[in-house]
């Protein structure tokens, strides 16, 4: 039979059905299938749980109260809550008795004494179904359901326990899981069934849409073809004296029309271009042979948007605008149009494009864009707040423009500030030096001044004023940029205010220090004196006296006063530690100008520090001092003593290494203290005190017997690189 035009409907209607019914059997064969399996699963493990029960237990039961403190019951009771616990599909577990007056009722269940689902021994169970009475009289196992009762919809498995010395009935072993979701579980079995009959039916009315789609576009194609052969001579008479340049091309892709505007723009004639194929159109305005907009006219929307982002389809039309052409070598920005060349029967013939020349009104466009974006940049993209206003020789007038920043700081909405003037913001002080600024202005076209404004609420708002004249719209406007100065203003009162304070307390500080300073060395030059004249007389009593046991006194004298003058001279030093200010100081220099005076020959010194400056107190150098002249007075054999930087982290090192013993690992810590360990004095104490005042501290790192090892770190700040250093 041929599938024609006259029977398709027919037939399509036959497939459908056929396929139709055939899923309406599968439907009903699978959830008939699914159902079975549910319930032969739950009945088989029914079955394996009903073996565990002992019958001649449950004959021991009465069905009344008097079973809860029989032993019976409460190991069944137990096997029946594992039983439960051991399935999580498992709601409920139960042994059904039946009474002689025909009521069944419950024995044992899994449930806990208290719970919602608790059935005590003997409660009556008048909702059971008939098959579950029948079955102490004909003792078939089954699975029933779903049954809804007051404890919901289930899916019940019951099983006979039979006496096995009477072959009796004695109770119904059953479990209860929940089939709320039974017809869910038979749907979801189905849906395969359905999704294939949906995609069989689908795919059927596919194929026929697609015949009679062809069908169809073969007959309108044999029709365009013998309106386009018709109409082909008065189209090209038209197509050349349209005024935008345009061309068309055939099915080959041959130039077939190239009307006069065309010929203008690319200054390529006619007579050069009909008849031309390989995309010789192309060449005028890419300099190369390639595919241009009249070729994409049959491609598909997604492939033209994988390869072009500026081309849009509108009715059938590609539309597209372009910068990169340049006919005849001038720049211009162009945009075409393209579309299908139809004949009279409505047969796709060629294509034809249409070009115009948007090289004015893009370069308008584009200098309307760059001057609103630098406006627009300008007013929002700030943090100062920016208000343009209009200016006439009489004043300030309306605001035209504000934007975001402005509005917080006045504390009013875009719409509330646009139409007030800058008096209605101003204070009343200010009003006074309006006419001033505004000569100002006149004069230098700008101005530079601090005022306050009013915000809406009625507070004041100290800002800093840069105004500037400009032509918006041929009127004179004002641009003024705000800086909220409140902060800085309250910050000035109070750096003021501080500073005064400040400069009361270090001059009083200064006195005080002088007057200490003073009484300081008046009492270290007294005590000095006197130690002189003690020790001069107990040099005297050394060299006159002669008893033995005098002698033995006069030497602990000598020691004493000794180190009386010790502790007066280190007083002197340590009460200059801090007075003066810190400050940055060049270390090579410093390190250069401690050496000198102390005997360095024949140790050699080495310097590998440039440019590096620390902040710290004007005594830095006699930190270098002190290391210089405890390596040559305890360094025996030392040849050199070398000076490095190096930075850890975001700390510096600085780091002062000899060659000679060394210090043993027990001193390392002990040396900075006050005249400890072989006679070193006070300067490792005065050097760790110095350098303190700026955070800086010092620790001793080198390996005993093979050197001294000292390094001074500078925290982050305190020290810099200067190539003047």
């Amino acid at each position: 039979m041929a599938f024609g035009k006259g029977n398709e409907d027919w037939w399509l209607f036959f497939i459908i059905a056929l396929i139709l019914a055939g899923g309406i059997l599968q439907l009903s064969f699978t959830a008939h299938q699914e159902d079975t399996r549910i319930r032969t699963d739950q009945l088989v493990k029914t079955r394996f749980m009903e073996r565990s029960i002992h019958a001649g237990q449950v004959g021991n039961l009465t069905g009344t109260s008097s079973d809860l403190y029989s032993a019976d019951y409460l190991d069944l009771k137990w096997q029946l809550a594992q039983m439960r616990s051991a399935d999580p599909n498992i709601r409920f577990a139960y042994l059904i008795g039946k009474r002689p007056d025909g009521m069944l009722i419950f024995l044992v269940d899994s449930e806990a004494p208290g719970s919602e689902g608790y059935s005590p021994p003997g409660e009556e169970y008048p909702e059971a179904s008939a098959e579950l009475g029948a079955m102490f009289s004909f003792p078939e196992e089954f699975t029933g359901g779903p049954y809804t009762d007051r404890w919901g919809t289930w899916l019940s498995s019951l099983v006979p326990l039979v006496d096995p010395v009477t072959g009796e009935v004695v109770a119904i072993y059953g479990i209860d899981t929940d089939a709320g979701d039974w017809i869910i579980r038979i749907v979801i079995a189905c849906i395969p069934i359905v999704v294939g009959v949906l995609v069989l039916v689908l795919l059927v009315l596919f194929f026929v849409n697609v015949r009679r789609r062809d069908r169809h576009e073969r007959e309108i194609l044999e029709a365009s073809e013998k309106a386009l052969r018709e109409s082909e001579s008065r189209l090209f008479d038209i197509i050349d004296f349209l005024p935008d340049p345009t061309f068309a091309i055939d099915r080959e892709g041959k130039v077939i029309s190239w009307n006069r505007a065309m010929e203008e723009m690319t200054g390529v004639s006619s007579s050069e271009m009909l008849g031309k194929g390989d995309y010789e159109y192309s060449l005028p305005f890419y300099g190369e042979r390639r595919p241009i907009l009249i070729d994409l006219i049959n491609e598909p929307d997604e492939v033209i948007a994988k390869k072009y982002t500026n081309i849009v389809r509108e009715k059938g039309f590609l539309i597209a605008d372009t910068s990169l052409p340049r006919p005849r070598g001038r720049p211009m920005w162009l945009m075409g149009k393209a579309g299908p060349l139809f004949n009279r029967q409505g047969e796709i013939v060629g294509a034809i494009e249409a070009i115009r020349d948007l090289t004015s009104r893009k370069e308008a466009e584009e200098a309307l864009r760059k001057s609103e974006e630098r406006f627009r940049i300008l007013l929002q993209n700030v943090n100062d707040g920016l208000i343009v206003y209009d200016v006439s020789a009489a004043g300030p007038g309306k605001i035209r423009e504000a934007n975001d920043r402005a509005c917080q700081m006045l504390g009013y909405t875009l719409e509330e500030l646009i139409g007030l003037t800058i008096r209605d913001i101003s204070v009343p002080e200010h009003a006074a030096r309006i006419p001033q600024i505004t000569g100002e202005m006149a004069a230098m076209k700008r101005a530079i001044f601090e005022t306050e404004f009013l915000r809406k609420d009625g507070t004041r708002v100290s800002a800093e004023i840069s105004t500037r004249l400009f032509d918006l719209e041929n009127r004179e406007v004002a641009l003024a940029a705000m800086r909220d100065i409140t902060e800085r203003k309250r910050v000035e009162e109070e750096k003021t205010r501080h500073t005064a304070e400040l400069k009361q307390y270090a001059d009083a500080l200064s006195r005080t220090n002088s007057k200490l300073n003073l009484m300081n060395s008046i009492t270290r030059h007294d005590i000095l004196n006197q130690i002189t004249a003690v020790t001069g007389y107990l040099d005297l009593m050394n060299t006159t006296v002669t008893d033995p046991g005098l002698r033995g006194f006069i030497q602990p004298a000598l020691l004493a006063s000794e180190n009386i003058e010790n502790y007066i001279r280190f007083s002197k030093e340590y009460q200059e530690i801090g007075v003066r200010s810190p400050g940055w100081f060049p270390i090579r220099n410093l390190i250069v100008s401690s050496t000198a005076g102390l005997p360095l020959d024949p140790v050699r010194l080495v310097i590998d520090i440039r440019n590096l400056e620390i902040f710290a107190d004007p005594l830095l150098e006699k930190v270098f001092y002190t290391f210089i002249e405890n390596a040559l007075r305890h360094g025996k054999g030392m040849t050199q003593i070398r000076f490095s930087s190096q930075k850890s982290g975001t700390r510096l090192v600085i780091v002062c290494e000899d060659d000679g013993p060394g210090v043993p690992p027990q001193f390392k810590e002990k040396i900075f203290d006050r005249g400890y360990y072989l006679h070193t004095g006070y300067g490792l104490f005065l050097s760790r005190e110095i350098l303190a005042i700026t955070g800086i501290t010092i620790r001793e790192t080198g390996e005993f017997g093979r050197g001294a090892r000292f390094e001074i770190i500078v925290p982050e700040g305190e020290y810099r690189f200067n190539d003047r250093s």
